[in-house]
């Protein structure tokens, strides 16, 4: 589960990179909820990317074991998106929002994409 937690430290790190370009470049090409809606599809291959070439060096191989890693990687990708949050001064209400895909959000289904992401890079590459 270390090696899985490493895994999900290189997500982050290579998100906030992603992150940080699609502000500098995109954003003020498209808007603010433009580009999220346009960057949120990278941040999937990203996820899917990485997880597929680091599946193997996890060690896990069972679908139990893989599902907590989902949930490890969802829990702590909540919990990243929220400090964020906080450290760019978003209130509490912004934050729901960004949670609320009634209100145009997006994290709910990048939670998803965590929570699966290693159960499903484990199916493609043949780990039972």
């Amino acid at each position: 589960m270390v090696r899985g937690l490493l895994v999900w430290l290189l997500i982050m790190l290579v998100e906030t990179i992603h992150g940080i370009l699609r502000g500098w470049l995109l954003v003020p090409l498209a808007g603010d909820a433009a580009a999220g809606r346009i960057g949120w599809p990278v941040g999937v291959i990203i996820v899917t990317a990485i997880s597929l070439m680091m599946v193997r060096w996890t060690g896990l191989t069972r679908r139990r074991d893989l599902l907590l890693l989902g949930v490890l990687w969802a829990v702590l990708t909540f919990a990243f998106e929220v400090m964020i949050g906080v450290l760019r001064g978003l209130g509490t209400v912004d934050i729901l929002a960004a949670i609320n895909p009634l209100a145009g959000g997006l994290m709910l289904y990048s939670l998803t994409v965590m929570l699966l992401a290693p159960l499903l890079a484990a199916w493609l590459r043949g780990i039972s």
